[in-house]
C-alpha cells in the first residue's frame, strides 16, 4: 500500500506539495557530467595554480620549509599557550610564510582536548581569513573545572629537530597522533602537517566521498562542497572534516598486555580489545587530506589549525562526544521520513513524476516521499 507521498524539487531541494501549482523556481542543481561549486571563482583571491598532486614539478614543502620554534611556554588552567617562531628562512612555496604563530592546547574535558596554531598577529584586516565565526562553527566548550591531570589524553611537544608534537592515550601509552619528523608548514595560502599512523589503519571519514567505507591509503580526499552527483572518490555536497581511527591490539593472556595487531586477519584462538579515537578539524577552507601507507598529510588554503581529539574508547562514545559536544545531534525526524524514498535527477516534467508515483501504487511499493533534483519541471 502506498502510503502518504509528498513532492519534493531542488534548489537543492525544494519542497512541494502533491497537487499544488506546477510553477516551480528554476534549479540550479546540475549534473554530474558539470560540477557547481559552493564558493564562486569570483572570491577566490590566491594564484591560480595546478594542484601540487597533479604537478610532477611542485615542490614538496616538507623537504624545503623550516618549521617553527615553540618558546614563552606560559601555563593555564585548562592547558597552556606557547610563541612557535618560523626556524630558519622561509621557504614560500605555495604563498608567504607567517614568520610567528600562537600555539593553544586546552584539555576541555576528560575526553577532549583542543590544539589551535593560528597566527599571533590577526586583526580586522585578515581576521575572517584566519579566525571561523564560532556563530558560523560553534567552538566545543571547556568543562567549567577543567583537569589536566584527570583527562585521559596528554600532550607533549618538541623542537627537535622542529616544533612537533604528540597526542597520547594515557590508559595505553599508544601515540595517537604524532608529527615528529615532519615540518608545520603555515603560509597565507597553505597550511600542511603530518601525522603517523600505524600499519594497516582503520579511518574512518574525512567526508562527503563516495568510496568504501575504510579509507584506503594512497588517496587523496578532497574537502570542498561541490553540486555534484556521482562521482568515485571525488568530492561532494558536504563537508565533514573528521575521522575516526579504530586501533586493535591482542591480549596477553598470561599478563593482560596489550601489543598492537596489523593486518587484516586474526586468529581465533586468540583474545583482542579495540581502540577509538576521533580527531575534528575545525576549518572552513578547502582541504585535501592525503593517505600513506603510514603517514597522513592534512592540507588546507587558509583558516587555523584547530583540532579536536576524543578520547573514545569505543566508536559509539567517540561519535557521542563529537556530536554532543561539537556538531550537535540530529535534528528530530518526524515519522513519515523513515519510510521508503524515492529520488533522482532529470525528470522531463510534471506527468512524469505523477506516472513514478502510480507505478509505484500499481505494484504495491511502499513510497512515503518522492524527489526530483531538476529545474525543468
Amino acid at each position: 500500500m502506498v502510503g502518504f507521498i509528498s513532492l519534493f524539487a531542488s534548489t537543492w531541494l525544494l519542497p512541494v506539495a502533491y497537487g499544488a501549482s506546477n510553477s516551480v523556481a528554476q534549479s540550479t542543481s546540475t549534473s554530474s557530467s558539470w560540477t557547481q561549486f559552493t564558493i564562486p571563482a569570483s572570491v577566490d583571491v590566491g594564484a591560480q595554480l595546478i594542484a601540487n598532486i597533479d604537478d610532477p614539478k611542485a615542490v614538496n614543502p616538507q623537504s624545503t620549509c623550516p618549521g617553527y620554534k615553540a618558546s614563552n611556554v606560559h601555563h593555564t588552567r585548562a592547558g597552556f599557550t606557547a610563541s612557535l617562531q618560523l626556524a630558519g628562512d622561509p621557504c614560500n612555496v605555495y604563498g608567504n610564510d607567517i614568520d610567528a604563530l600562537t600555539l593553544s592546547v586546552e584539555y576541555q574535558a576528560a575526553n577532549r582536548l583542543n590544539i589551535q596554531i593560528f597566527p599571533s598577529n590577526v586583526d580586522a584586516s585578515n581576521a575572517s581569513w584566519y579566525l571561523l565565526p564560532e556563530d558560523l562553527v560553534p567552538r566545543p566548550k571547556t568543562s567549567p573545572n577543567p583537569s589536566i591531570d584527570d583527562s585521559e589524553l596528554d600532550f607533549s611537544w618538541s623542537n627537535n629537530p622542529s616544533f612537533n608534537f604528540k597526542v597520547i592515550r594515557k590508559a595505553t601509552g599508544d601515540v595517537l597522533f604524532n608529527t615528529e619528523g615532519s615540518a608545520l608548514v603555515y603560509e597565507d595560502q597553505f597550511i600542511e602537517f603530518v601525522t603517523s599512523l600505524p600499519q594497516d589503519y582503520n579511518l574512518y571519514g574525512l567526508g562527503e566521498h563516495i568510496q568504501q567505507l575504510r579509507l584506503l591509503d594512497n588517496a587523496t580526499l578532497t574537502i570542498y562542497a561541490a553540486d555534484v552527483g556521482d562521482p568515485i572518490d571525488r568530492n561532494i555536497y558536504g563537508s565533514h572534516p573528521f575521522y575516526m581511527d579504530t586501533r586493535y591490539y591482542e591480549v596477553d593472556k598470561k599478563d593482560g598486555s596489550l601489543k598492537l595487531h596489523t593486518g587484516d586477519r586474526t586468529d581465533h584462538s586468540k583474545e583482542y580489545k579495540s581502540f577509538s579515537h576521533g580527531v575534528f578539524m575545525r576549518n572552513a577552507h578547502g582541504q585535501e587530506i592525503l593517505t600513506h601507507s603510514q603517514d597522513l598529510t592534512w592540507r588546507t588554503l587558509g583558516g587555523a589549525i584547530d583540532l579536536t581529539f576524543y578520547s573514545g574508547p569505543s566508536q559509539a562514545e567517540v561519535t557521542r562526544n563529537y556530536q554532543l559536544s561539537t556538531v550537535g545531534l540530529p535534528a528530530m525526524q518526524k515519522y513519515s521520513t523513515f519510510g521508503f524514498q524515492q529520488c533522482r535527477w532529470g525528470y522531463a516534467n510534471w506527468s512524469e513524476v505523477e506516472e513514478v508515483v502510480a507505478n509505484f501504487e500499481k505494484f504495491d511499493i511502499p513510497l512515503e516521499y518522492i524527489w526530483y533534483g531538476n529545474g525543468n519541471l
